[in-house]
């Protein structure tokens, strides 16, 4: 009986698992930028220093997304987000990986190369004077200074191996960054929180920093680590471990059911189907005792019409000490919205009577007891929120090189058209830029136990010569047919086809629940490496981050379609090679490199130079090649080869 693998994210155990059984795999992503374009960013400062801070210090990331807010932090490479922590002790968190503020790897990916990644610097901090009105007092060992703060390796994203480490460095009076505190990789595990005294006389100084650094392997978006909760204060001690807070930590549920977005005119024509009874939150209390809860929560459209208002709840609900609940809040009515994507926003805020004064104490400038949450209506379907924790693709296994298949099952609510495919490809563990795939849209398959691919119902198959990847955390790139397919009221599947076996590294929500089970397997995933489909394995209960356009035809500005991928100031010629031992290239720029790949995307030349404008292909078998090339800009164009007689 054949058996399917659930790969948690490391290299290693992607190869162990191999040996398992074929079947879907997950790698992990944050980001989709290309690879060739990439330049390893410095360890250094990014930003100007501008004023120097004052204690209290509080970071708890909950006031801005993607990077950090630049009042704390000099640098940016670190992505703040709220779905990749487990059980944070608030929403937000900055996450550590291999990949920089742009999504590009540090160093080329390989899974060799071990070395600093992500790091997150603050502001300068006087630690020479408290200053309070108009005293000025000189800091001093008894006033108690502590600094803690809260990780987490892993979370939802990728296990970091026990090779990798994460450190905390201070700088001191002499500009030296001292290692304070440093940890090895692990599996997940709960927030755990790290409370360190300052007595050392060097750090007493005006102009004092600290420095978060991860260090791993050259394997993109993997081998994560989660920080999160940071306080930087006087008068405190070696018991301070609790803070004294009752948060929001973790993204509300609803207010759709099965998706994170779809068309309005489609919600609309089913809307009791699509929409969850209760909208759910998450809070919790960070206290070791008990704490009363009461609980405020709107609902608004774009233009802050108010659908449902509950000001504050009359009944409050208890939270045992270190510990969180699920909390739900009512359903509006979103039949009558302005607009054709209209958007609605939810806002729920989280009062505690006692107990709940930790944020305040450091004069922060925003608040973890309210969440607001956009969901807007859109030309697409999509079962994702948009931020992939994993990678999702097909793994032969032993099985030799032959078609293979993914497919994602959508219901559409009204008969309409489908007008292309948008995907978020990751990277991660290895290159496969050059590789090809083709999509694929079917109206129907021989969904298990059925297992005929006979029966299957195919509406439109589109080669691509390889993913498409944007220079930005989390961007899709959108595949446009140029004829529109007629959909059905009902159900459609969308995936692609591979005909040897590598990782195609498709997005991959690992936040999402079918219906909101937890741990429960994702129904409409399905797979055929064996001429039948066959259900993904108990264990992938994600989303794939692949959205089907649908509705009124999409006029892109710069198409990236399936049937013109990519519009390059470049000419190889001749192409196919008509016997020709030598090549040539016309380009705008001067060419620095010439990469060729085979089918397999194995690498089969490689030439660097500085202004290169032929090359010999004497070495080369007949076939057809991917060839990457690169200019003096950095630029990077990707062209079809054919070696011939």
């Amino acid at each position: 009986m054949k058996k399917y693998c659930l790969v948690l994210f490391s290299f290693y155990q992607l190869i162990n698992c191999v040996a398992q059984g074929p079947g879907p795999i997950i790698t992990a992503p944050k980001s989709n930028a290309s690879l060739f374009n990439y330049k390893a960013p410095s360890v250094g400062l990014k930003r100007a220093q501008g004023d120097t801070l004052t204690l209290p210090f509080f970071e708890d990331f909950v006031n801005t997304t993607l990077h950090p807010d630049p009042k704390r932090w000099l640098d940016n490479q670190v992505y703040v987000n709220r779905h990749f922590a487990v059980s944070p002790p608030s929403y937000g968190v900055a996450t550590f990986d291999n990949l920089n503020s742009k999504g590009l790897p540090y160093r080329q990916l390989s899974g060799n190369t071990q070395g600093p990644s992500d790091t997150l610097t603050s502001k300068p901090i006087n630690l020479k004077n408290r200053i309070i009105g108009s005293t000025t007092t000189p800091y001093a060992i008894a006033d108690s200074i502590y600094f803690s703060f809260f990780y987490q390796p892993q979370g939802y994203g990728d296990v970091s191996d026990n090779t990798d480490s994460f450190v905390l460095k201070f700088k001191d009076s002499s500009n030296e960054w001292k290692t304070v505190w440093k940890v090895s990789g692990s599996k997940i595990k709960s927030f755990k929180q790290i409370l360190l005294p300052l007595k050392d006389l060097r750090y007493f100084f005006n102009g004092f920093q600290f420095r978060f650094i991860n260090f791993t392997r050259n394997t993109g978006n993997m081998n994560q680590w989660h920080l999160d909760y940071i306080r930087f204060n006087y008068d405190r001690n070696r018991n301070d471990t609790s803070p004294a807070d009752v948060t929001i930590n973790r993204i509300p549920d609803g207010p759709l059911k099965w998706y994170s977005s779809m068309p309005y005119d489609h919600y609309k024509v089913d809307a009791a189907y699509n929409t969850l009874d209760k909208n759910i939150v998450t809070i919790k209390n960070n206290n070791p005792v008990t704490v009363n809860r009461f609980l405020s929560y709107n609902i608004k459209d774009e233009n802050n019409q108010v659908l449902f208002n509950v000001p504050t709840t009359t009944i409050g609900k208890n939270i045992e000490g270190l510990s969180e609940i699920n909390d739900s809040f009512g359903q509006a009515n979103f039949n009558s919205l302005p607009g054709k994507k209209p958007t609605i926003k939810m806002s729920c805020t989280v009062i505690a009577g006692v107990n709940d004064d930790e944020e305040g104490d450091y004069k922060s400038d925003y608040s973890n007891n309210t969440i607001v949450k956009e969901v807007k209506f859109n030309n697409y379907y999509a079962y994702d929120d948009g931020s992939a924790e994993g990678g999702y693709g097909l793994d032969y296994a032993t099985l030799p090189n032959g078609p293979g298949y993914a497919a994602i099952k959508f219901r559409s609510s009204k008969a309409d058209t489908l007008r292309g495919i948008s995907i978020f490809f990751n990277q991660s563990v290895t290159d496969v830029s050059s590789k090809s795939f083709e999509l694929m849209v079917w109206k129907t398959i021989s969904e298990p136990p059925a297992n005929n691919m006979d029966n299957d119902v195919l509406l439109r198959r589109v080669e691509v010569p390889y993913p498409l990847y944007k220079d930005s955390i989390n961007g899709f790139v959108d595949f446009i047919f140029d004829t529109a397919v007629v959909l059905s009221q009902g159900n459609f599947y969308i995936g692609w086809r591979q005909n040897i076996n590598f990782i195609l590294n498709v997005g991959y929500d690992n936040n999402y629940r079918y219906a909101l089970e937890k741990d429960f397997r994702n129904p409409n995933l399905f797979f055929n490496l064996n001429g039948y489909w066959d259900k993904v394995a108990a264990s992938i209960t994600g989303a794939v981050m692949m959205r089907p356009i649908v509705g009124e035809k999409v006029i892109v500005k710069n198409p990236a379609s399936v049937n013109t991928i990519q519009k390059t100031p470049l000419v190889v010629y001749p192409n196919p090679s008509n016997g020709k031992d030598v090549v040539s290239i016309k380009c705008d720029n001067q060419i620095t490199q010439i990469k060729a790949y085979d089918i397999t995307g194995r690498e089969v030349m490689s030439i660097d130079g500085n202004a290169l404008s032929e090359f010999t292909i004497t070495g080369l078998a007949n076939g057809v090649y991917t060839l990457v090339i690169t200019d003096e800009n950095k630029s990077v164009y990707k062209q079809k080869f054919i070696k011939t007689e």
